[in-house]
């Protein structure tokens, strides 16, 4: 599915390609990037063009999708 899928904050997609799960922290048109968070804590910032090229499917978030949160309240969690 390369190139259909449009980076949504806060979703979670999967990278065919490495086998990665991540989530989307910020889409900036202006600029034309994107900000992605992996389930160990780094981020990436891919331009627009990059996002476009990527082999992705949506993905579930983790069941324990806190992972690389900075520490977290339970009640922060919505559950």
């Amino acid at each position: 599915m390369i190139g259909e899928l449009d980076p949504i904050e806060g979703n979670w997609y999967h990278h065919l390609g490495k086998g990665q799960d991540f989530m989307v922290v910020d889409v900036d048109e202006a600029n034309g990037t994107v900000d992605i968070q992996y389930f160990d804590g780094n981020i990436e910032e891919l331009e627009m063009e990059e996002w476009e090229e990527m082999d992705l499917e949506e993905s579930e978030p983790p069941e324990d999708w806190t992972g690389p949160m900075d520490e977290m309240e339970s009640d922060d969690r919505g559950y």
